[in-house]
């Protein structure tokens, strides 16, 4: 079985649409690739978004993000 580890590669303040300002939380998953002769390296399998207090952030399709728990839509700073 693959080893998997979740690294913070990111960091941004994003505005939700009620004026309020969160700090989300990039995420990336890494997985060990193997080969016959050992590891290989560590390679990205995907990001995930959180906000700095842990709660689930989910990417729009326009670009945005959305706070899962409370549908509270948000738009990255800068």
């Amino acid at each position: 079985m693959p080893l998997r580890q979740d690294m913070e590669t990111g960091r941004f303040e994003a505005r939700a649409e009620d004026g309020t300002i969160h700090s989300v939380v990039e995420v990336t998953s890494y997985i060990q690739m193997v080969t016959f002769r050992g590891p290989a390296g560590w390679v990205p399998d995907g990001k995930s978004y959180r906000l700095d207090a842990g709660e689930a952030v989910e990417e729009t399709a326009d670009g945005g993000f959305r706070i899962a728990a409370t549908g509270l839509a948000l738009r990255r700073i800068g």
